[in-house]
């Protein structure tokens, strides 16, 4: 991990693990990238600039992991196919030799155990978004940080296994898809940050 607070780690079941995907197709060819896509741009992306406090983590079949730092990314825009594209140069990197992509874009051939044994030795604390955990609201939130989530999948046995040690946090009583609920932990972080307070509208009537 780096000087990053936050980090988000999302697994990949079926991405694709060489370059060759074409990026008109990340749902099929891409083995589902499009929700990985869509899961660094809710963890990264700002209306107006990147959150250089986080990165994000993407397993590839517990096989390849592509890192976004967010205080030094570049090229990455709100939508699929830029992010599809920022990992078709990862894996043509590491198809090459090479560990470093695009700014602020690293890859290399390891999996969950070797991602996880980085954030702990970085002091982090690692929660596994689950819906049968700790509501999120009643936990204690210290940085460093880093949250466990899948894709479209459940965690294989495997995968379950290796996070039983860590603890789970519920985000409410509805199973979300993947991109909004980094967008919940974000906006849960933020408003501890800040001590934020709603303020009641007043209604001015004539």
């Amino acid at each position: 991990m780096t000087d990053a607070q936050r980090a988000f780690v999302i697994l990949g079941h079926k991405a694709a693990l060489t370059s060759d995907f074409t990026l008109n197709d990340l749902p099929g060819a891409g083995g589902r990238l499009d929700i990985l896509a869509r899961c660094v741009t809710s963890a990264l992306c700002l209306s107006h600039g990147m959150r250089a406090d986080t990165d994000v983590y993407l397993i590839l079949q517990d096989q390849i992991t592509v890192r976004f730092e967010g205080a030094h990314v570049k090229r990455l825009n709100p939508d699929e196919r830029s992010t599809g594209a920022l990992v078709k140069h990862a894996l043509k990197a590491l198809e090459a030799g090479r560990s470093r992509s695009t700014p602020g874009v690293t890859v290399a051939r390891r999996g969950l155990a070797d991602v996880l044994r980085e954030l702990d030795e970085a002091g982090c604390t690692v929660h596994v978004l689950d819906e049968g955990g700790q509501d999120v609201r009643d936990a204690s939130l210290a940085a460093p940080i880093a949250f466990v989530l899948s894709d479209h999948q459940d965690f294989s046995s495997s995968e379950a296994t290796r996070l039983a040690a860590y603890g789970r946090l519920s985000l409410g009583p509805k199973v979300l898809q993947a991109d909004p609920c980094i967008a919940i932990v974000h906006n849960e972080l933020d408003r501890r940050a800040l001590d934020w307070r709603h303020e009641p509208v007043r209604l001015i009537r004539s």
